[in-house]
């Protein structure tokens, strides 16, 4: 594409928000290099140590040829013939030589970009066989990478230098490895409202646009670009006029969200005086500072998964989870803080490498399964959370429980941590309320048996519309059938509410604005969203009145449709409160 003219893409705008920056494209399946501009006088040195480099990988492959020859035979050896060839493939070397020219940059991040374009280019061939040689060129790519100079092939997480980030999609590991202090934005080729990709960016208030035609084809490291997450485009190259407009339309929506983040101290109650706790949800450290700015009542949802699974090769101890959770708990004081234990599996972040893969999931080893089969693993984090219950207000709730016998299980370990706490002389509360997840029809079905062991609730939405719907919320071919305001999906939050004990909204429901009446008319005690939406949740909150509400909840129910009841929502929303639709 041509680098001077502004280029407008279409996406599908899943958070709001105008950013503007360098943009930064990570391929699928390798980390991109970091990037720095060179001088005139390093050009020698750049093509020297990529010229080793090449040298290198030469000889790596080659080796492999030879071992694998003697091994299994000419046939299997040929894959790294194939490899050698594009290691100085005419078309690479040329793109290579104009792009470096061109952008003055350091020769793997150069690299990168060419042959990340390369492989783009590859996956939309009509040919089988050429499409299938894309693994041979990301594995060179990153033999190349990696023998040009080791320390200097981090991935984006270790990079500080703000951007936006450019991705075909997210993984759960991917956004857990993000350095969210550095990012602008996020752009995916695919995905929906409710991928992994939307939902963070959500929860931390970063514009995004998802599903932009072969984005990956259309952009390049180093590029500037502005993201309207409004109107749902990519500008690439944009002109003064472009960027001038922009940047005053960014300065008046700051200043209107401002405005809503100084009514932090208003309490969070209707016009008629129906009292709702608004939480956050968090998983990140660097969040904890925004959880008093937004005016959260504690924290609802701490996904402790973001910080267990953290990238390193152990778990943190004991002792280190006692510290950070007692950072939290502290922190939120006198408020309190709900720590979900670990929450792994299906399309969430992964525990343990499944062996042999799993066929289905989302229905195999995964939230409080994964807990319950590995009780020392369990037990070290319960004992962690029951410590700091005793520097402030902690409870713990679990996830993707089906069931009884899964609560009684429960109990029965968390019965077992008081005794070994007591023994050792370790204090905690006695009396740190127990919740579990409702992300399953059965866990909805049973509630109010659920309510004879546990003290609270937790609506999981995305979970419990999809298994409820049987719609897999991040599979591209029928996301577009999600809905969150089906039926039947209301109906057993309704079932839930209805047990009688406190029950919160977590998911991505209760950050909608148009179905912020919806969940207070069906009954709903605390709303718990990202700290960037608390604003706009409260707002709302104190702009509807209940008993209206509770009305239309009850025409809601008796709906056969879910585009009815979320436009029966919609028009209570947009009488309540007309600006934040604007």
């Amino acid at each position: 594409m041509t680098p001077d003219v502004e280029i407008r893409l279409k996406g599908l705008p899943v958070s709001p928000g105008i950013s503007m920056g360098m943009l930064r494209v990570e391929a699928r399946g390798c980390p991109a290099p970091q990037l720095r501009s060179i001088t005139p006088e390093e050009i020698p040195h750049e093509w020297d140590r990529f010229e080793a480099a090449l040298q290198r990988t030469e000889e790596e492959l080659n080796s492999l040829r030879d071992r694998i020859q003697k091994i299994s035979g000419d046939m299997e050896a040929a894959i790294f013939d194939a490899q050698v060839l594009f290691l100085r493939d005419s078309m690479v070397m040329k793109s290579l030589h104009k792009e470096f020219d061109r952008r003055m940059q350091n020769m793997e991040a150069v690299y990168y970009a060419v042959v990340q374009n390369f492989m783009e280019a590859m996956r939309h061939v009509d040919d089988p066989y050429l499409r299938s040689r894309v693994t041979d060129m990301e594995d060179v790519l990153q033999r190349v990478l990696r023998n040009m100079a080791p320390a200097r092939t981090a991935t984006l997480a270790a990079d500080t230098q703000s951007h936006l980030l450019a991705a075909y999609d997210l993984t759960p590991s991917d956004t857990a490895d993000l350095d969210t202090s550095c990012v602008l934005g996020l752009v995916t080729e695919v995905g929906s409202a409710v991928s992994h990709t939307a939902i963070l960016a959500r929860s931390l208030g970063l514009p995004a646009l998802v599903d932009i035609p072969q984005l990956m084809l259309k952009v390049t490291t180093g590029q500037q670009v502005v993201l309207d997450g409004y109107t749902g485009v990519l500008i690439l190259n944009p002109t003064e006029e472009t960027t001038r407009y922009y940047r005053q339309l960014q300065a008046e929506k700051a200043k209107a969200y401002q405005a809503l983040v100084e009514m932090r101290d208003l309490p969070s109650e209707t016009r008629d005086g129906h009292r709702i706790r608004l939480a956050a949800n968090v998983q990140f450290r660097h969040e904890f500072d925004a959880i008093a700015r937004s005016g959260a009542e504690g924290v609802g949802l701490y996904r402790t998964e973001f910080f267990l699974l953290d990238g390193s090769s152990n778990l943190p101890d004991e002792d280190a989870q006692y510290r950070h959770y007692r950072e939290l708990v502290e922190r939120c004081a006198p408020h309190e803080v709900v720590f979900r234990t670990l929450d792994s599996g299906g399309d969430k972040l992964p525990f343990e490498q499944a062996d042999p893969k799993e066929d289905n999931p989302f229905l195999g080893w995964r939230g409080i399964r994964v807990s319950l089969s590995r009780p020392d693993i369990f037990k070290q984090q319960l004992r962690a959370i029951m410590r700091a219950s005793a520097h402030g207000r902690a409870a713990v709730m679990f996830p993707m429980v089906s069931g009884v016998t899964e609560v009684k299980e429960i109990r029965a370990i968390i019965d077992e941590c008081r005794d070994e706490l007591r023994a050792r002389g370790e204090a905690f509360d006695e009396h740190m309320r127990i919740g579990v997840m409702i992300e399953v029809p059965s866990a909805a079905m049973m509630a109010n048996v659920l309510t004879q062991y546990v003290d609270f609730f937790s609506i999981g939405t995305n979970d419990l519309t999809q298994y409820t719907i049987a719609v897999d919320r991040v599979n591209f071919r029928v996301a577009h059938m999600f809905r969150p305001t089906h039926p039947g999906v209301v109906r057993l939050i309704r079932h839930t509410i209805e047990a009688g004990i406190p029950t919160a909204i977590c998911g991505e429901m209760g950050g909608d604005i148009t179905l912020v009446p919806l969940l207070v008319g069906l009954g709903a005690s605390e709303i718990s969203v990202g700290t960037h939406l608390l604003p706009l949740i409260r707002f709302a909150i104190r702009h509807l009145d209940y008993g209206e509400c509770r009305q239309m909840a009850e025409q809601a129910l008796q709906a056969s449709d879910s585009k009815t009841i979320r436009a029966l929502s919609k028009a209570v929303a947009i009488k309540s409160y007309p600006n934040l639709f604007d």
